[in-house]
């Protein structure tokens, strides 16, 4: 008969941060079980021991290491802290506070003015200049045939 919390189990590994703990314990674990692994064959080496106790001394080492790392690993998780959301909060530009109609009439005449006064202008010469360089273009053509 099927476990009934077999669901809930699979739901639980599915969380990331559970994916993340278990991911931080194995890769922790193979870091401690090469080091282990590095101590013995290097006193082996050193001591010159038989195979049979390196053997032995590499479990022993490996027991322990996995013992202390799950006794020293934290069992709560720390409270998320706000720092997050008072820098987005506080990088937030404020809201411009909505014009009156009476501004709004002041700042539309006000830009029809400038563009009026100095973008038209501007316009017009560009346009006389691209206008004049191709007038030189076809006179220069006639010119040379």
């Amino acid at each position: 008969m099927p476990d009934p919390d077999h669901k809930n189990a699979w739901k639980r590994l599915s969380d990331p941060k559970v994916k993340d703990r278990i991911y931080r314990f194995l890769s922790i674990g193979a870091i401690l079980i090469l080091v282990g692994g590095s101590v013995v064959l290097f006193l082996a080496f050193v001591m010159k021991l038989e195979i049979l106790a390196v053997a032995f001394l590499g479990l022993f080492l490996v027991v322990v290491a996995f013992y202390v790392f799950d006794k020293l690993w934290p069992r709560e998780m720390e409270p998320p802290s706000g720092i997050g959301e008072a820098v987005v909060k506080a990088l937030e530009e404020p809201k411009p506070v909505p014009l009156s109609p009476e501004e709004y009439r002041r700042q539309k005449e006000r830009a029809q003015k400038l563009i009026r006064d100095k973008a038209a202008p501007a316009l017009a010469k560009a346009i006389r200049g691209i206008l004049n360089q191709d007038k030189l273009k076809r006179e220069d053509r006639r010119r040379r045939c």
